[in-house]
């Protein structure tokens, strides 16, 4: 037992006794006595004696006022002249909060007021970096002054080191807790009420569970002090901004001390730009993708991850930074350098950080494909700006000519059929020389794509030079064009890269001169209507698997696209296409010149009547599901879909968020029990109560709980890093949001209906879906099967209440 600990309790036990002899007057003194002596700063501790002593003189009926409460500063501080000490697991009781600034009073100022309503701290160790004013005049200038307030000045230090500052503080600090605190932070008086801190245990900001806009709150921390001895503070590898509050919170974790979340409310993170968060001036113009994502904190984030793993563990056995202090008795003592720096980081060591950061970031917006670029590659890749950038630039470097990507700011791709390969001398190999001038009229270089491995040994030598890749790989969304349309220089492109299929068809027309458009039916063709119903998951796989009859039995397929309450749109709202299109329904009216495959069974249909494509008229297919016929299959009618060009506002949409993703997730709520309140979510006049049962029991297997539970597994595993989201609650965004921070990415939108507004949205996202590797999907929704369906590379897909 403690000096002061004998003290107290032989005091009480005199008052105790004073009183039972009946010497009242004597008890009331020695009381009043503790009451003003026996506050050690432990705040719990000093909360305890209080009681106890109103416990006592309310027994011995002795008047007894409480004191009031109020902070205890530290008195008894360590001098910090000569060479400051590591950080020593000992000191006072009480706590010490630790902050340090370098050009930043501002915010310091703002933020200092609610430190000193919390009477817990004893002690607030502010360490100024070098400021250009003095952190001191500013708390002058501002009227900010208190005995527990002391500032330690650092001279010398041309940058800031977040590393070396709060290191500096904590070796310098009195007390057994540790309250880590920036500069922009600011603490509720119920903080310490709210967050007690257990033995074993650190309380941390987490940006998972943080509110919008506070995510920067993830580097404070409570924490005994033996504790942070034990890691030796914060990592010295790591002098510039990011991942040190990760560094040291797992190494805390590895040491056995249990990490705790702060109480969101009880702490908040003041305002500012990223220029006060990391000294770096930010960047006026952005002149690449290099250039941009060298710009951002995710890539300091990157780079410092990866300096942390490859250099020495940081543990107490490390040598601190030296300092030696100038502590003449002045109110802020000074500290400076001695001399060296214990933990440098090899030059190679760095740029090896700088670029395996550069292309893992690279790749959240461009794939994982980026990550097989070499440090020849991925600078010529990245020197160009992200909006000349996509899946196909990455390809052609990773391919047989990577130099073909040269000066070229666009790219024309030719499919090639194998039935018409460019040889030497033929009339392909002119065709292509033509559309090569065509590409090059338009700013274009060509590239060869087709289902080889490598450029066909029968093609012409010079062209088995130019960039080929072959037709599996994914290029991204690089718009379908004709020959007409590239000859037509005064009409814009659909998009950068464009892709032109090389067949017959395009070698004749390379050939002759501009003819006027085909008519959009052909006659004398027998045709397939299809007549698309519900949503546009089902209006989109039934409209495939006819594309696919119709192409292979010689039809010609007219779009049946009706808008109502499931889908109200057209088909040409959505989609740049050339083909028959009808926007109005005429099934009653069909079977005078057509056989009817009704399979909407609320209509009275036959769902899954096998088409017969030998019949003399014309077919009219009614359906929210493929049709069911031989000459439907997946592949042939996602092709089909895979083909189609997407209006220029959905494109955009596409283009203003990061994919590919490592995960694409769809969430698939409504309709479900209690938020099927939508007409279109209704069974009247849509399917039966039966399906209705089923869409309930699998919409509740679809909540978003499952889908946390296991993308946290695969985050957990090392498989996904990033990850897409499309759903249909705005709830189920804000929630996902909050958990995986700047590992999600979606598509921000307003509507949540099913207007052509928000089709836009809907396509946008089916298609982002379908650019990821793996796909966690809805059971029972033709939303997930649409992405599915999309996807222009294999897929590994794991569907909720099933496979999760």
């Amino acid at each position: 037992m403690t000096e002061d600990k004998m003290s107290f309790w032989t005091l009480l036990g005199q008052a105790r006794e004073s009183a039972q002899a009946g010497e009242t007057s004597v008890a009331a003194l020695i009381l009043n006595e503790l009451r003003d002596t026996c506050r050690t700063g432990d705040a719990t501790l000093d909360r305890k004696r209080m009681e106890l002593l109103d416990v006592v003189s309310r027994s011995c009926g002795i008047p007894f006022e409480l004191a009031p409460p109020g902070p205890v500063a530290v008195t008894e501080r360590p001098s910090l002249a000569g060479e400051l000490g590591p950080i020593t697991a000992d000191g006072q009781p009480g706590v010490s909060l630790v902050t340090c600034a370098m050009n930043r009073s501002e915010n310091l100022v703002k933020a200092l007021p609610s430190w000193l309503a919390c009477d817990e701290l004893r002690e607030i160790v502010i360490v100024d970096w070098s400021s250009r004013e003095p952190v001191s005049e500013a708390l002058a200038a501002a009227g900010l002054t208190d005995p527990r307030i002391r500032v330690i000045r650092v001279e010398g230090e041309p940058r800031w080191i977040l590393s070396y500052a709060f290191n500096i503080g904590f070796r310098a600090a009195s007390c057994r807790q540790i309250l880590k605190c920036d500069a922009d932070i600011v603490v509720d008086p119920r903080f310490f009420e709210l967050n007690p801190l257990r033995p074993g245990c650190f309380v941390a900001g987490n940006w998972r569970r943080a509110a919008e806009g506070q995510a920067y709150v993830n580097g404070f921390f409570y924490i005994w002090k033996k504790d942070l001895a034990k890691v030796g503070g914060f990592n010295e590898f790591i002098t510039t901004y990011g991942w040190d509050d990760d560094d040291i919170y797992d190494r805390l974790v590895q040491e056995g001390v249990t990490r705790c979340d702060v109480e969101g409310d009880t702490i908040y993170h003041l305002p500012h730009d990223d220029e006060a968060r990391t000294g770096d001036a930010a960047a006026s113009v952005i002149e690449s993708a290099a250039h941009e994502i060298g710009s951002g904190t995710k890539f300091l984030i990157r780079r410092n991850r990866f300096i942390a793993n490859v250099m020495p563990s940081w543990n107490e056995r490390a040598i601190l930074l030296p300092m030696v202090g100038e502590d003449d008795g002045h109110a802020v003592p000074v500290l400076r350098r001695q001399g060296y720096d214990p933990n440098p980081v090899p030059d190679h060591t760095v740029a090896d950080a700088d670029f395996y950061a550069m292309r893992e970031l690279a790749s959240w917006r461009l794939g994982r494909r980026v990550l097989e670029l070499d440090r020849r590659t991925l600078p010529l890749l990245l020197d160009r700006p992200f909006g000349k950038l996509s899946l196909l630039e990455v390809e052609i470097l990773l391919g047989n000519a990577p130099e073909g990507l040269g000066a070229a700011d666009a790219f024309c791709v030719i499919d090639l059929d194998p039935a018409l390969l460019p040889t030497e001398g033929s009339r392909a190999a002119k065709g292509v020389e033509t559309l090569r001038a065509l590409a090059a009229a338009r700013g274009m270089a060509i590239a060869f794509r087709g289902p080889f491995t490598a450029p066909h040994e029968s093609m012409a030598p010079r062209l088995r030079t130019e960039p080929f890749l072959p037709s599996w790989f994914n290029i991204g969304m690089p718009g379908r064009v004709g020959v007409g349309a590239l000859r037509d220089t005064a009409t814009a492109l659909p998009s950068r890269n464009v892709v032109v299929t090389f067949d017959a068809t395009a070698l004749d027309a390379l050939e002759t001169a501009p003819a006027p458009a085909a008519p959009a039916v052909a006659s004398g063709r027998k045709r397939l209507f299809m007549d698309c119903q519900h949503g546009l998951g089902n209006r989109m796989r039934a409209l495939g698997s006819a594309a696919s009859i119709a192409a292979k039995t010689d039809r010609e397929l007219v779009v049946v696209w009706q808008p109502d309450h499931h889908c109200d749109c057209t088909f040409t709202d959505l989609f740049d296409y050339s083909g028959a299109v009808i926007d109005e329904s005429f099934v009653d009216g069909a079977a005078a010149t057509c056989d009817v495959y009704n399979y909407m069974e609320v209509e009275g249909g036959e769902k899954d009547k096998p088409v017969d494509v030998n019949s003399p008229r014309d077919i009219y297919g009614r359906a929210a599901f493929v049709l069911q016929s031989p000459f439907s299959n997946w592949e042939g009618d996602n092709a089909f879909l895979q083909g189609l060009t997407p209006v220029s506002a959905i494109t955009d949409l596409v283009m203003d968020v990061r994919h590919p993703n490592d995960l694409s997730a769809h969430v698939r709520m409504e309709a479900g029990a209690g938020l099927d309140h939508n007409s279109y979510d209704q069974p009247d006049g849509n399917w039966s109560e039966k399906d209705h049962e089923l869409i309930h029991h699998w919409r509740a297997k679809s909540h978003f709980s499952h889908f946390l539970k296991r993308i946290d597994a695969l985050i957990e595993a090392g498989e996904v890093e990033t990850l897409f989201l499309a759903t249909d609650l705005p709830e189920t965004y804000e929630t996902f949001r909050k958990y995986y921070g700047d590992r999600l990415a979606w598509l921000e939108r307003s509507l949540f209906d099913r207007s052509k507004e928000q089709l836009y949205y809907a396509l946008a996202d089916a298609i982002l879906l379908s650019r990821a590797p793996r796909l966690l999907g809805s059971t029972w929704s033709s939303f997930s099967e649409l992405a599915m369906r999309l996807a222009p590379q294999k897929m590994v897909v794991e569907m909720s209440g099933t496979d999760f």
